[in-house]
């Protein structure tokens, strides 16, 4: 009996080693097949020259979230972003865009929305570096002026936008993640109605912190 107890003893001490090594080769720990993340950032002020108009915005708080396919060091998906953002709203006396009055300059409202697809290109665990290129298009909606509430033209308006982002994070796990990314995004806005010294493009700069989540299990 006292030999088979021995006997036995390295093979009570292998199984839990063994259940061990299943578990951190489950799904847990496995590369996920997807990446879905949300984040809030502070996002610098820009101005807008528009036919008849000046948008002047302000420091805003913009919310975003992305979806990504996960490959091997990179992932490509959608990343969506929304801001309501304070502006000083300008209409030239002389402009006539059909619809409001005209000769205004006051403080007001708007919402911009973007849409981008984008690359992501980051570590997994520990500290590491990120990059991002994203192209899309930005979406300015819902002017109104902060004394009347009255809404301003135009009702919508959107450009053609690509950003480049880079920054640090680090990876609890290689299915969680916090990033810190500065973005650097270039608008081009139309240049109808604009005179030859007005600038068609915007510079937006913007900090955001992001929890990225592993989802699934690449194969």
């Amino acid at each position: 009996m006292r030999r088979l107890l021995l006997a036995s003893l390295p093979l009570f001490i292998a199984l839990p080693a063994r259940a061990q090594i299943i578990r951190r080769g489950s799904l847990g720990e496995a590369p996920p097949a997807a990446w879905v993340s949300l984040g809030a950032a502070v996002e610098n002020g820009w101005t807008v020259n528009d036919a008849g108009t000046r948008w002047q915005f302000g420091t805003a708080t913009q919310y975003q979230a992305s979806i990504e396919k996960a490959f091997s060091g990179v992932s490509l998906g959608l990343r969506g972003s929304t801001a309501n953002a304070p502006l000083r709203y300008t209409r030239a006396p002389s402009a006539d865009l059909g619809s409001g009055p005209s000769g205004i300059d006051e403080d007001a409202d708007a919402r911009v929305s973007q849409l981008f697809v984008a690359a992501h290109v980051a570590g997994t665990r520990g500290f590491h570096t990120v990059l991002e290129l994203d192209a899309g298009a930005t979406l300015y909606s819902g002017f109104r002026s902060r004394a009347t509430g009255q809404a301003l033209p135009p009702s919508s308006d959107a450009d053609f936008t690509f950003a480049f982002g880079y920054g640090a994070g680090y990876g609890f796990s290689n299915r969680f993640q916090v990033e810190i990314v500065q973005d650097v995004t270039q608008v081009l806005h139309q240049r109808t109605g604009l005179s030859a010294g007005d600038d068609s493009s915007a510079r937006m700069t913007s900090t955001r912190i992001v929890g990225r989540f592993g989802l699934g299990q690449r194969r």
